[in-house]
């Protein structure tokens, strides 16, 4: 039986054109304000976990991603933001 229940969100910005006639993923440039949106994005998914008894929340970490995909440069201090999220921030 499962007790423990996780997630992994890797930071992708919501993408406007995708599918095969999409610009190619090495041909995207979103602006620094579209891709921190993820930043936003990862709270909410943290609020809806803590609502649902999620246990842990994965982040992926990587650097200079313009296109779109895992646009999340520290991991550490995102975590610090997105705690409060969690209401009892159980271990």
């Amino acid at each position: 039986m499962s007790t423990k229940f996780t997630t992994v969100y890797a930071g992708h910005a919501d993408l406007p054109d995708r599918g095969q006639n999409a610009t190619p993923a090495n041909e995207r440039r979103y602006s620094n304000e579209h891709l921190a949106t993820v930043f936003d994005k990862t709270e909410t998914i943290a609020k809806k976990m803590d609502a649902l008894a999620f246990d842990i929340l994965w982040l992926a970490e990587h650097h200079f991603q313009h296109e779109g995909y895992e646009c999340m440069p520290n991991d550490l201090m995102l975590a610090e933001q997105v705690m409060p999220a969690f209401k009892a921030g159980r271990p």
